[in-house]
C-alpha cells in the first residue's frame, strides 16, 4: 500500500498544469456546448409547465363537474377580477414588462380572452344566483397584499364578499356593458382571441375562499407554475372558470333599474385560425346549463388547448 501511494506520490510531481490557451479552448468548447443545450432545455421546462397547467386545469375541472353533478350547482365564492374604488368599479391593472412593479392580472390573460368589464343586470344576477354564485369574492387587490404592486388602490377590502345583485360589475369574455354602452373586440379585423366561442360568458376565479376548498372538494387553490415564474409581474395566479353563457345576457334582459338597449352588438361572428388557417362561425347566441363551463389559466391558456394560437375575424354579424 506504500508503495502505491509513493508512485501516485511522484505521478503528481511530474505533472503540469493547463497553459491559459488550454484553459481558453476548453471554455470556449463548454460555452458551445452550453449554447446547443440550452434551448433544448429551455423547451423541456416550459413543456413541463405546461402539462402541469393542464393537470390542473383538468382537476378543476373534474372537481367541479363532480360538484356539480352532487348538488346541481356551482361553487359560490368564487373571485371576481374586480377592483372598487371612490370613482366606482374598475378591472384591476394589467402586467407590463417592467420588472420592478407588480401588476394584478397578466396581459396575455386579458388579451386572449378580450376581457372586459361588464354590469350585470336584476336578470343576469337572479340567473347566477340560480346556478349557486349568490357571492362572490372581489379581488381588490393593493400594496398592503404585496408591496410591489401597481394599480388603483381600492377602497375595499381584498377578496371582499359581496352579494351577486343588479349592477354588480364581473369581468366577461370578448365584450361587456359598461353601464352606459358595450364595449367589445368582436369586431371584424380582431386577431387576438384565444376562443372566440366564449363570447359574452363570465370569468372568474378559483381562490382560496371558493367553496370548492372551504367544503373539502380541493384541499387549497391551485397556483400555476407559469404565473410563479412571472410573479414579478403579475399578481393574480389561480386558475379561473369560464361560466355558462347566460341565457338573459343574450336576451338582453332587463329588471327594474336596469338599462334598457342591452342586445348584444354582435350575434355572430366567422373566424380563421392563426396560423392553422382553419375557418368556422361562431353562434353566440347559444346559451349553456350550469355543467357546461370551462377552465383557463391565470395566463389565459385554455384546457383543453385550443386547435389554433388565436382568431381572425373576418366577419361580425
Amino acid at each position: 500500500m506504500k508503495r502505491y501511494f509513493k508512485r501516485v506520490k511522484n505521478l503528481l510531481k511530474g505533472a503540469k498544469g493547463f497553459t491559459l490557451l488550454e484553459l481558453i479552448v476548453v471554455i470556449a468548447i463548454m460555452g458551445f456546448l452550453v449554447a446547443m443545450i440550452a434551448p433544448r432545455l429551455a423547451g423541456v421546462v416550459s413543456g413541463a409547465v405546461r402539462n402541469t397547467d393542464d393537470s390542473n386545469m383538468q382537476r378543476i375541472a373534474s372537481v367541479t363537474s363532480t360538484f356539480n353533478e352532487k348538488t346541481g350547482r356551482l361553487p359560490n365564492d368564487l373571485t371576481n377580477l374586480i377592483v372598487e374604488t371612490s370613482g366606482g368599479y374598475e378591472m384591476p391593472s394589467v402586467s407590463d414588462s417592467d420588472p420592478a412593479t407588480k401588476e394584478a392580472l397578466s396581459a396575455d390573460m386579458v388579451t386572449g380572452l378580450g376581457l372586459k368589464l361588464h354590469y350585470l343586470t336584476a336578470a343576469e344576477a337572479e340567473e347566477l344566483s340560480q346556478m349557486g354564485i349568490t357571492h362572490v369574492r372581489n379581488l381588490n387587490p393593493s400594496i398592503t397584499v404585496d408591496e410591489k404592486f401597481n394599480g388603483t388602490n381600492p377602497t375595499a377590502d381584498y377578496m371582499e364578499r359581496v352579494e351577486v345583485a343588479v349592477d354588480v360589475p364581473v369581468l366577461m369574455v370578448g365584450a361587456g356593458y359598461d353601464g352606459t354602452a358595450w364595449q367589445s373586440d368582436l369586431n371584424e379585423g380582431y386577431d387576438k382571441l384565444k376562443a372566440p366561442e366564449l363570447a359574452y360568458r363570465i370569468v372568474l376565479g378559483v381562490g382560496p375562499d371558493s367553496e370548492l376548498v372551504t367544503s373539502g372538494q380541493v384541499q387549497n387553490a391551485a397556483l400555476s407554475p407559469g404565473g410563479i415564474t412571472n410573479s414579478e409581474h403579475f399578481l393574480f395566479n389561480n386558475y379561473l372558470l369560464v361560466l355558462p353563457r347566460l341565457s338573459n345576457t343574450v336576451e338582453g334582459a332587463v329588471g327594474v333599474g336596469d338599462d334598457p338597449g342591452r342586445e348584444l352588438p354582435t350575434y355572430e361572428i366567422t373566424v380563421e385560425g392563426r396560423p392553422t388557417g382553419e375557418k368556422k362561425t361562431v353562434n353566440l347566441e347559444e346559451t349553456q346549463a350550469s355543467w357546461q363551463f370551462v377552465t383557463v389559466g391565470p395566463q389565459g391558456n385554455l384546457w383543453p388547448a385550443g386547435s389554433a394560437d388565436t382568431w381572425m375575424i373576418n366577419e361580425a354579424l
